[in-house]
């Protein structure tokens, strides 16, 4: 082959080339034509296998479909079924179910279903969809605004000096356990940075309102909060956030799926898997779990020493905190 595939395709078919041209080979075709060139000029099929590192078996099949006065005869077949299912359906149910379409563009194949039995139309429900398909009543798909993320203030955007006093900055994190009565609960936890105080209650539910509810509950302890860190978590916003803004404290946050940016709370959570559920296990409903934690989170807070604290309980930490001039 002298020119190759270009020279075959020239001589052959000169009309391809010119301003009118009525048929392009694929490039499949094309290669397929190098094959057929390279076994006219004495090779054979195992040859041009070897040569175009292509199956013997396919070079032999294209072979045998190739006709040289015929270009066509190298494209791949259509796979297009012979027979086509059709809509068996007559002209006047096809006409109702697109009439109660556009009567109830929002509803589905089901409810329209049930509207056709109501007028004695019995038709099944892949059929009214084929129906809509091919009448081109399908609905829209909703494209949702997807609402910009507020810029929200970094938790570690806090002032080191804040981080230092009592209630400056209050970590809050949430955890769900599963009772032995069936029961799945959250367990809330908020620890203070500077004195690592730590708070725990359990809610059934995972929510803001229980958010603002466990705000209430810390500020018992610490009033004056002027930060309150946490993760992006729903049960942080809502109700908690109005809240928050209500009494003008500073909400931080964690970066999205970052729980390493949150290491205090995180921690302490663990340190109560260690020493509380994996020592004594858990108990039978919400109300006894309360009472085991709260005894913990008096020992944690009065007799447990901290080595971040010098060996001094958050108490302790608190009180030194406390009786320093502001």
């Amino acid at each position: 082959m002298k020119n190759g595939t270009q020279t075959r395709l020239k001589y052959l078919y000169p009309y391809i080339y010119g301003r009118g041209r009525s048929y392009e080979p694929s490039v499949q075709a094309s290669q397929r034509l190098k094959w057929m060139d390279y076994v006219q000029e004495g090779h054979t099929a195992r040859q041009a296998a070897r040569h175009f590192d292509h199956p013997e078996s396919t070079v032999r099949y294209w072979r045998s479909r190739y006709n040289p006065n015929d270009l066509r005869s190298l494209e791949n077949k259509s796979t297009r079924p012979h027979t086509v299912r059709q809509c068996e359906v007559s002209w006047e149910i096809k006409q109702e179910v697109i009439t109660c379409r556009k009567t109830h563009m929002s509803w589905g194949k089901v409810k329209l279903q049930k509207e056709l039995t109501k007028g004695g139309i019995q038709v099944g429900q892949s059929r009214i969809q084929l129906i809509i398909n091919r009448a081109g009543l399908k609905r829209a798909p909703i494209r949702r605004r997807r609402s910009k993320r507020k810029n929200r203030q970094h938790m570690y955007s806090v002032p080191p000096k804040v981080l230092m006093v009592p209630g400056g900055l209050i970590y809050m994190d949430t955890k769900h356990l599963y009772l032995p009565d069936g029961s799945k609960v959250y367990q809330f936890t908020s620890l203070d940075h500077a004195t690592r105080v730590l708070m725990v209650r359990l809610y059934t539910r995972i929510t803001s309102v229980c958010g603002r509810d466990f705000l209430t509950h810390v500020q018992q302890r610490f009033p004056h909060i002027r930060y309150v860190g946490t993760d992006n978590g729903s049960e942080f916003l809502g109700d908690l956030q109005k809240e928050l803004d209500r009494q003008k404290i500073p909400h931080v946050f964690s970066s999205p799926r970052s729980p390493k940016q949150n290491p205090f709370v995180e921690r302490v959570i663990r340190t109560i898997i260690d020493e509380v559920y994996l020592v004594r296990g858990q108990e039978y409903n919400r109300l006894t779990q309360q009472e085991v934690l709260d005894e913990y989170v008096h020992d944690y807070n009065y007799n447990r020493p901290h080595w971040s604290l010098d060996l001094r309980t958050p108490m302790e930490q608190f009180q030194l905190l406390e009786s320093q001039p502001s």
